[in-house]
C-alpha cells in the first residue's frame, strides 16, 4: 500500500479491505486503524482517499462480524485468561460497583520450572483442575501467570481458607515439583498494580 501512495494518491479499494479486515482479526481497533490509515496519507503528503478509507472500514466490519468469540477461558490450564482476569480487575478497580474491602487479590507464587521457561502441559491442567475444585462455589476467578496463580475473590474467612486450600493443594502436585509455594494478599483496588508486579516479587510471603 506504502508503493501505491508513492505514485499515486489512491489506494485500491482490495488493498484496503483486506488491510481493515487484517487489522480487525488483530484486535486492533475501527477508531486506530483508521487514524493509522490516514497517518499514512498524511506521511506521504497526500489528501486521504475517502473510498479508500470506506473500503478499510468495510473490510474491517465484515471481518468482525465473522470472527469467532474471544476465549475467556485459558486451553492449559481451564483458569480465566489472563486478558480476561485483568479486564475484570480494571473494571472494579474504576467502576467503583464494589465497597472496599469487599473484594481480595491472592496471588499464589509457585515454584519455577527448572529446565524450561512454562511447565508442562499436563502439570498445568493439573493446577487448573486443583484450583477450580477448591473455589467451586465461592464466586472466585483466578487465571495462572509466569509460575503464579492469582484469584480474585470475595473477602469472607471460608473464601480466605479455600485460597489456603488452593496452595497446599497446588504444593502436593508433581511430587513436590511446585514446593513451596507462597502466598500473598492484596486489597482492591492496589490489586491492578500487585497483578503486573507480584510473580516477581517474593517478599512478605506467607507460607
Amino acid at each position: 500500500m506504502v508503493a501505491s501512495l508513492e505514485t499515486s494518491a489512491t489506494v485500491p479499494a482490495p488493498t484496503a479491505k483486506s488491510l481493515g479486515a487484517a487489522r480487525a482479526r488483530n484486535g486492533v481497533s475501527i477508531t486506530e486503524t483508521m487514524t493509522d490509515f490516514r497517518a499514512l496519507f498524511t506521511a506521504a503528503g497526500e489528501t486521504v482517499d475517502v473510498e479508500a478509507l470506506q473500503s478499510l472500514a468495510e473490510g474491517w466490519a465484515e471481518a468482525m462480524e465473522t470472527a469467532p468469540p474471544l476465549s475467556c477461558t485459558d486451553v492449559y490450564t481451564g483458569l480465566a485468561t489472563q486478558a480476561h482476569f485483568r479486564r475484570r480487575i480494571h473494571e472494579i478497580s474504576t467502576s467503583g460497583s464494589e465497597r472496599p474491602g469487599t473484594l481480595v487479590l491472592a496471588i499464589i507464587s509457585i515454584a519455577s520450572p527448572h529446565n524450561s521457561q512454562n511447565h508442562c502441559w499436563t502439570l498445568l491442567a493439573r493446577i487448573g483442575e486443583a484450583v477450580n475444585g477448591q473455589l467451586d462455589g465461592t464466586g472466585a476467578m483466578a487465571m495462572y501467570q509466569n509460575s503464579a496463580i492469582h484469584v480474585l475473590f470475595p473477602l469472607s474467612q471460608s473464601n480466605i481458607s479455600r485460597v489456603i486450600g488452593c496452595k497446599i493443594a497446588v504444593e502436593a502436585l508433581g511430587d513436590g515439583a511446585l514446593s513451596p509455594a507462597r502466598t500473598k494478599f492484596y486489597p482492591l483496588p492496589s490489586a491492578a498494580a500487585a497483578t503486573a508486579s507480584a510473580p516477581h516479587d517474593s517478599s512478605s510471603a506467607t507460607n
